[in-house]
């Protein structure tokens, strides 16, 4: 449940009046809120002087605040920092990853590979829209991870560059994953979102981009829609003219598997 004001007295009253129906809904589906495992968070950017933490009352006792939380897997931060994630996410794959080179000599490539799709990359996929557009140090870590895991399922060493060995696998990079994920979620959800051509009349090479508008802080740079619009306006032409869903993802997979890009700048670059 999330409640927003720019208002201290407005959000107040707010938050009684969703307290008031909760409870009322609550107690006339005979269920009982517990106190003890709900969590009140505050979020900020940090550098806040003056942290606003309303009262927050259910049933008249009071629930704590918390800076962090786990909330359907993902960890999250007052700050909205994706380091407790990221070190959570890092001790998971390198599970995978122990247990895809243990059983390299044992099970057949495709076993493997198979393994890698299930365990791995699922691990990788979840959640990435939150974390892996907000600082290259925390993809640094996890790519490296997958560059481990890709030398072991085709007994490579470490010294070998892993490029190649994306496409030959036919298994997408963390950045092109973080790309395909980003771009499909900006194609199918934020329709509302205009394009330069419905901003302006001008027939530039630059009219089906999705219109960026201007933001003043660094936080908000980096949040889905900000990133996901730069990632989508950088594709090639042929994927945005693609009307089709279905056929857009595929294409888009294609594309991002025969790039095999190292980084997110990388693909805006090129």
């Amino acid at each position: 449940m999330l409640i927003t004001n720019s208002d201290v007295s407005a959000l107040q009253r707010n938050i009684d009046k969703v307290i008031a129906e909760l409870e009322m809904w609550f107690n006339r589906n005979d269920l009982i809120i517990h106190v003890g495992k709900t969590g009140i968070m505050s979020f900020h950017d940090r550098q806040s002087k003056f942290l606003i933490k309303p009262q927050v009352s259910f049933n008249k006792l009071n629930p704590e605040y918390t800076a962090k939380t786990k909330f359907l897997g993902i960890h999250i931060t007052e700050t909205l920092k994706w380091y407790s994630n990221v070190q959570s996410l890092a001790n998971k794959l390198s599970k995978v990853s122990f247990m895809i080179k243990s059983s390299k000599g044992i099970l057949s490539p495709c076993t493997i590979q198979n393994i890698y799709f299930t365990k791995f990359q699922a691990f990788l996929q979840f959640g990435i829209l939150f974390w892996e557009g907000t600082g290259s140090e925390l993809s640094i870590r996890i790519f490296r991870i997958q560059k481990r895991v890709i030398r072991s399922m085709v007994v490579a060493s470490s010294r070998t560059s892993c490029r190649q060995l994306f496409k030959e696998l036919n298994i997408l990079t963390l950045a092109s994953l973080y790309i395909f994920e980003v771009t499909c979620f900006i194609r199918k959800y934020c329709q509302s979102l205009k394009q330069n051509s419905q901003v302006h009349q001008h027939n530039t090479r630059r009219k089906l981009d999705i219109h960026v508008k201007l933001q003043k802080t660094e936080i908000y740079k980096k949040i889905v829609l900000n990133t996901g619009t730069e990632a989508y306006n950088n594709l090639p032409k042929f994927l945005k003219e693609i009307n089709d869903y279905k056929a857009f993802k595929k294409e888009l997979k294609l594309f991002l598997l025969l790039q095999s890009f190292y980084s997110v700048g990388e693909f805006v670059s090129s």
